[in-house]
């Protein structure tokens, strides 16, 4: 059964494990309300985290580009990454071209 909270922050961090853990990935879920943090939630896992970035427009639910770029650049560690992100998509929009 899925419940729905409503919290007032919410961090998402996915961890490599190193070889010698039991397994390849942690994720955490950290939920923030008022003046209370906790972790809510950690899932270990030896499959590779997929995550998707969607827009609900009301009417369908898409993938978005605007989603991704707006939650990355509220992310840590994203430095230079997002640069790169972005530089590996319009590498592949030109080559799609040519």
């Amino acid at each position: 059964m899925t419940k729905l909270l409503t919290v007032d922050g919410i961090e998402i961090e996915f961890e490599k494990q190193n070889t010698d853990h039991a397994c390849k990935w942690c994720i955490y879920l950290r939920l923030k309300k008022k003046d209370k943090e906790q972790t809510f939630l950690m899932i270990r896992t030896n499959e590779k985290p997929f995550t998707r970035f969607t827009y609900n427009s009301g009417k369908t639910v898409t993938l978005s580009e605007e989603v991704v770029s707006e939650i990355l650049t509220n992310s840590v560690n994203v430095t230079g990454i997002l640069d790169e992100m972005i530089s590996d998509y319009e590498k592949g929009k030109n080559e799609t071209k040519n």
